[in-house]
């Protein structure tokens, strides 16, 4: 019996972290510059999408300098400098305005919600 409860316990803890990780993950901002979207995280990767400037992003993953984008059409990588973090009036509740408040947000394809606060 105890054996099926910490073995239930462990999926549901391994699920969470899993959804929590990949939830927090992701980020929005601004492309700066237009920009090739490649397929790697390298500059030798082929292209597979264009970003413009002005465009809104979002960032679903990073390895170091590089974002993954979900995007329109292929999703791929760009480099940090082509992206613009900053904060937003025009999408207030996410992402949170650096040193103002806290939240937690759950972004999946058909909703989001966030809990926390904004000032």
């Amino acid at each position: 019996m105890l054996t099926r409860t910490l073995k239930t316990v462990a999926v549901a803890t391994a699920v969470l972290l899993a959804t929590a990780g990949a939830s927090m993950a992701a980020t929005w901002a601004y492309v700066d510059t237009d920009a090739k979207v490649r397929q790697f995280h390298q500059n030798a990767s082929a292209t597979v999408n264009w970003v413009e400037e002005g465009q809104k992003v979002k960032g679903i993953g990073q390895w170091n300098n590089w974002y993954k984008l979900q995007i329109p059409g292929p999703d791929g990588w760009v480099k940090a400098n082509v992206l613009d973090f900053g904060y937003y009036d025009d999408y207030p509740t996410y992402p949170v305005k650096p040193g103002f408040g806290s939240s937690f947000c759950v972004d999946g394809k058909n909703a989001q919600f966030c809990f926390g606060t904004q000032f």
